[in-house]
């Protein structure tokens, strides 16, 4: 089973209107409240710094992966040769948090006291439901 991020990225294709036209408004507000000398360089550092945080939410979305397998939940991030396995019976909650249009933020506490944080989840429930029968099963 793979964990995806859909419900998020929909949610940020309805907002990023709502996004560019605060922007439009900001370099409206820049350009004619701000020093002249001023404006144009705050307004193309809004401009970028609102591309950047669209585009590093669907970077994010495209190249974390979270797989659950049949004895552990597998968390990859390729780009950074990062990959981390958490057994299921290592698993003593999984928590639900910031619940919101179809997707929520995970929270997977150990044993050993670490968690490990999954943010824009689709499905929180199912997966919440699917990891609690996976810790008890015995293989």
């Amino acid at each position: 089973m793979h964990i995806t991020r859909n419900n998020h990225l929909r949610y940020m294709a309805k907002i990023t209107p709502l996004l560019i036209a605060l922007y439009v408004l900001q370099v409206i507000l820049y350009s004619k409240f701000a020093p002249q000398h001023l404006s144009g360089d705050m307004n193309l550092l809004l401009g970028i710094g609102l591309a950047a945080i669209i585009m590093c939410y669907q970077f994010y979305d495209h190249h974390h992966k979270i797989i659950l397998k049949e004895n552990y939940v597998e968390v990859r991030f390729d780009v950074l040769k990062m990959k981390e396995e958490i057994l299921y019976g290592n698993i003593v909650h999984v928590e639900i948090k910031k619940k919101k249009h179809y997707y929520a933020h995970m929270v997977i506490h150990q044993r050993d006291g670490s968690v490990c944080h999954f943010h824009h989840v689709d499905s929180p429930e199912l997966i919440q439901e699917y990891i609690e029968k996976k810790k008890f099963k015995r293989i």
